[in-house]
């Protein structure tokens, strides 16, 4: 049987509106560049078990940033209003 990528459950993440983990795994592969989509799902338990609720607000503004949130004491990031 083939491993798990993190490409892998992040499509079934999508897919079953598992929005928290969708974020996770973004700023896991894009913001802090810690993983690859191509690397063992594994990974992301072995992130979660060192790092756990740490990560929460690291989440948070990530999910902010992209879904264009104020985050209190930061600076608007998103899309402007027309």
């Amino acid at each position: 049987m083939a491993t798990r990528t993190i490409k892998d459950v992040y499509q079934e993440a999508i897919i079953e509106d598992f929005k928290s983990l969708v974020y996770l795994i973004e700023w896991l592969v894009y913001e802090q560049k810690a993983a690859t989509m191509d690397r063992d799902a594994r990974n992301i338990d072995v992130i979660l078990t060192k790092y756990g609720p740490t990560l929460n607000p690291h989440i948070a503004a990530y999910k902010a940033k992209v879904e264009g949130q104020v985050v209190p004491g930061k600076t608007q990031v998103g899309r402007r209003q027309p």
